[in-house]
């Protein structure tokens, strides 16, 4: 029965009460703090959460001279999921930020992978675990203070204001991000895939035909202060993306980065990181599907020996820090990965043939399969179960955002959450065009070039009226920034460009 009631509290998953969700786009939800005050005192199990009372199983005592509390209820204040592992009977507390580790009656502790000493170590007192308050609110950004007079210990966080709430534009614009492409180089330079961050990057994956050493690339752009004449790479796929692997008769594989071809690329909100899934492939080597971690640093997180050749059509849907599930649609296959566990099969996807885009939302995982038109939830233990149908005949472009799918037909962009509900997001036909390129310093257009050409013996100036309007139809490439526009990559005219939805 002990074992039984340690199990249950450990295990719990709570959702990060700092979190929310705006409907509207103002401020990424992971940068989004409700304000929040708590107030105890020792050996008192009456506390006040918000000015709201609660009454803890067990009060808050001095252990050699340092204050200890009931384990769920720090959890359930500070918005933690906690883990317990009861073979090492060690707590494992993680936020977006920070992952705390201790061992019951241990002083060693781990933050953040850095290793510390505690005063007093966590420990089970009267079938509850209890572990140092100090710790670990100081520890997930937290300020507490002790009034001496009163006994009265306060913890607090500091609220971040949200920005306000932008309006929808009756009539949205576009904006040239970059340079058109002369048309004799476009056929050299292809871009794969674009993603965007929570605060103004932009990357993408590009392969450029005539480039001797290094052909693909991660490029970035910010749409704050990057000048669009000279977009730069985060990273060329070079030596930093070798990587050694088992394959399935235990043998040491390595592969060099000639070898890798970049395919999709994922980002994740709740730790601010960038993910590449690549395929693998040397003569005579068994083939693997690689994940990377971009950014803060390139490194391998996970592989699998199930070779895939569709990539670009899987998912990443990321529970957790280092903890995520991920598809392998050509074999129709969950993946669950958490770290410092291999990846392992966990459920089956329902379509071998689909492409899909997935979204975390209220806790929960959604997948919107392109290819079916369909809305799925990812159940934990990895079984996929239908939710919702778009109606719509043909799905063109799609990615996902603050709760929401974004999906594009031939003349729209559609905002649909996962009951299927879709609104329009913008049309195409009411588009306006801003001329010149855009410079994200001063907020102003750089007029069209003028070329020069000799008619008749005479030299004549002509205009050059930029690229065309946009076109939704066949493959088209876009991402919701984090201020609810959609960043585009216009194939045809070989430009990245904006439309101003805010």
């Amino acid at each position: 029965m002990f074992h039984q009631k340690i199990a249950k509290l450990l295990t719990l998953s709570i959702s990060c009460i700092f979190l929310s969700i705006q409907p509207a786009f103002a401020q990424d939800s992971s940068a989004t703090k409700y304000q929040h005050e708590l107030k105890l005192k020792l050996n008192e199990q009456i506390v006040t959460v918000n000015g709201q009372t609660q009454t803890l199983p067990v009060p808050p005592i001095l252990m050699n001279s340092v204050t200890m509390v009931p384990l769920r209820f720090i959890a359930e204040t500070l918005g933690v999921t906690v883990q317990w592992d009861d073979a090492a009977r060690i707590i494992t507390l993680t936020t977006a930020k920070t992952k705390i580790s201790l061992a019951i009656d241990s002083k060693d502790a781990v933050i953040n992978g850095a290793s510390t000493s505690l005063e007093q170590p966590a420990t089970i007192l009267n079938d509850t675990t209890m572990v140092p308050l100090r710790f670990i609110a100081e520890n997930m950004d937290q300020t507490v203070s002790f009034d001496g007079t009163t006994q009265m210990i306060t913890i607090t966080n500091n609220l971040i204001q949200p920005a306000p709430v932008n309006e929808k534009r009756d009539k949205p614009t576009v904006d040239n991000l970059s340079i058109e492409r002369p048309i004799t180089e476009r056929s050299n330079v292809k871009i794969y895939d674009i993603i965007s961050d929570s605060s103004s990057n932009v990357y993408m994956i590009d392969y450029d035909v005539k480039s001797q050493s290094y052909p693909y690339g991660i490029l970035s752009y910010n749409q704050n202060n990057d000048d669009g004449k000279n977009i730069q790479h985060t990273t060329f796929i070079d030596s930093k993306f070798d990587v050694q692997y088992k394959d399935s008769k235990g043998a040491v594989q390595r592969v060099s980065y000639q070898n890798i071809t970049p395919k999709k690329l994922y980002y994740d909100s709740l730790t601010d990181k960038l993910y590449l899934m690549a395929h693998a492939a040397r003569p005579f080597v068994e083939e693997a599907v690689i994940i990377y971690e971009i950014l803060p640093e390139v490194k391998m997180v996970t592989f699998n020996l199930e070779s895939s050749m569709n990539e670009e059509n899987n998912f990443i849907s990321f529970l957790d820090q280092d903890h995520f599930y991920y598809s392998n649609v050509f074999l129709g296959k969950v993946f669950d990965f958490q770290v410092p566990n291999e990846s392992k099969v966990i459920g089956l996807l329902p379509d071998k043939k689909a492409s899909y885009v997935s979204l975390n939302t209220d806790g929960k995982m959604y997948l919107l399969d392109k290819t079916n038109k369909k809305i799925s939830k990812v159940n934990l233990d990895g079984t996929i179960t239908e939710v919702a149908s778009v109606n719509l005949d043909q799905i063109t472009g799609a990615s996902s955002r603050n709760g929401y799918f974004y999906i594009s037909d031939t003349t729209k962009v559609y905002q649909v959450d996962v009951a299927g509900k879709m609104d329009e997001y913008t049309n195409v036909a009411l588009l306006t065009y801003n001329k010149g390129l855009y410079d994200p310093k001063t907020q102003t257009y750089e007029q069209p070039a003028e070329n020069d050409k000799i008619i008749d013996g005479k030299s004549i100036t002509d205009q050059v009226n930029g690229p065309g309007a946009l076109s939704f139809k066949g493959s088209f490439l876009f991402t919701i920034d984090h201020r609810g526009n959609i960043v585009i990559y216009d194939s045809l005219n070989g430009i990245i460009r904006r439309i101003n939805v805010y």
